[in-house]
This record gives structure tokens, C-alpha cells and sequence, in this order.
């Protein structure tokens, strides 16, 4: 099994780090070309769902890169009993939706929407059990009923209201904008750095950093 410094090519010549990049961010452009295309009409029928889960399958990078981790993650967890009903066609247009507002400024691949929140820095490490969670913003990891079933079963408590002096973590999903103040999940992200700034114990962390404790 080829390792990430010995990984090759179709020719047997070996692939660079930049290589993998490059492809990686032509990938993700052909999706989302895709996703506007199926989003034309406002809709994503069921024709169109499983067009969109046999193209990413085929075509995602050899090398494990974001956004493709999580959105194969996503398609499993909706195929999983080989059908996608009218709300995990909902849940797939919000994805798709994302991806297009994701790319409309182009980015390092490393990079993502929330490294321009005010994030703690350095991210802190994460305790769940008896903490209390304040999720918002669109996720990659999932719908908001899967982030909060994640927080859940490792014993924190997930909440959907505004922070407060008892919030722990304050999580925001990667595909927040970067223009966060004027976004409906903005108010949180506020609340949360004036909850800071007055020496509140609260860390304000990214879906990333989350992640990490999560798998």
C-alpha cells in the first residue's frame, strides 16, 4: 500500500504534496459546478441525489482531503438503506448550497470559512462530559441533529440558544461565512465573544478542532 511520500500516478511517477492540492482543488471546482447545475431549479430531485452521490464516489481525491471526507461520510449515512427520501434531499441541498458559497472566493485547500471568526487561538482542548455546547452554523459533519447526537453521546450537552455564563463551547460549523456579523448565526458568535472579552470561561472553537475529539 503506497504511503502519502510514495503515492503515484497513473505513469508510476511520483505525486507531490502540490499535485494532490491541485487535484483536490479541480475536484472540488467540478462540484461545484455540479451543485449549481442540480440547484438551478431550486430542487434536488431523487434522479439528481443519486447522480450527486455516484459522482463524488467516483471522482473524489485518492488522498483523503475536505470537503470530500465528510460529504462521502454524509452520502454513506443517506444511502445507507439505498433510498433518499424528501429530507435527506433537503439535507443534501444544504450541502450543496454550502459547497457553492464555500468556493465563491477561492481558498488554500487548508483553508476554510472559519478561519476568519474569532476563534481562541490556540484552540483549546475539549472536555464534553457535563459541558455545555452552543452549536451554529451549517456543518460538514452533518445535520444539526447529528452535531448534537455527537456532543450528546460523549456526555456534553448540545444547545441550539444563544450562549450565556454557563456555555462552555461555543462550535461553529465550517461553513459559516465570512461575513458572520450580518448572518443569523452571528448573534451567537457575538454573545459569545462579549462573553469572552468579560473573562468568561467560554472557548470559541471550530468544527475542525471539534472534530478531533469526535472520531
Amino acid at each position: 500500500m503506497p504511503t502519502h511520500s510514495t503515492l503515484r500516478d497513473a505513469h508510476g511517477q511520483p505525486v507531490r504534496l502540490f499535485q494532490r492540492a491541485n487535484n483536490a482543488a479541480k475536484a472540488v471546482d467540478q462540484l461545484v459546478g455540479i451543485c449549481t447545475g442540480i440547484l438551478a431549479d431550486g430542487e434536488v430531485n431523487e434522479n439528481e441525489a443519486v447522480f450527486f452521490a455516484e459522482w463524488v464516489r467516483k471522482h473524489a481525491p485518492a488522498e483523503p482531503v475536505w470537503p470530500f471526507t465528510d460529504i462521502l461520510q454524509r452520502l454513506e449515512r443517506i444511502f445507507a438503506d439505498g433510498v433518499c427520501d424528501v429530507e435527506e434531499r433537503a439535507e443534501l441541498k444544504d450541502v450543496m448550497e454550502a459547497l457553492c458559497g464555500f468556493t465563491e472566493e477561492p481558498l488554500p485547500m487548508a483553508e476554510n470559512l472559519s478561519t476568519t471568526l474569532p476563534l481562541c487561538v490556540p484552540q483549546p482542548p475539549i472536555v464534553f462530559a457535563n459541558q455545555q455546547f452552543v452549536v451554529t452554523g451549517k456543518f460538514a459533519f452533518g445535520a444539526r441533529t447529528a452535531v448534537f447526537d455527537a456532543i450528546a453521546a460523549l456526555g456534553g450537552q448540545p444547545i441550539d440558544t444563544a450562549p450565556t455564563k454557563a456555555t462552555n463551547y461555543v462550535v461553529i460549523g465550517v461553513f459559516a461565512s465570512r461575513d458572520w456579523v450580518n448572518t443569523s448565526h452571528g448573534r451567537k458568535i457575538e454573545k459569545a465573544v462579549q462573553l469572552r472579552e468579560k473573562g468568561t470561561a467560554i472557548s470559541i472553537i471550530s468544527e475542525e478542532h471539534w472534530k478531533q475529539y469526535v472520531r
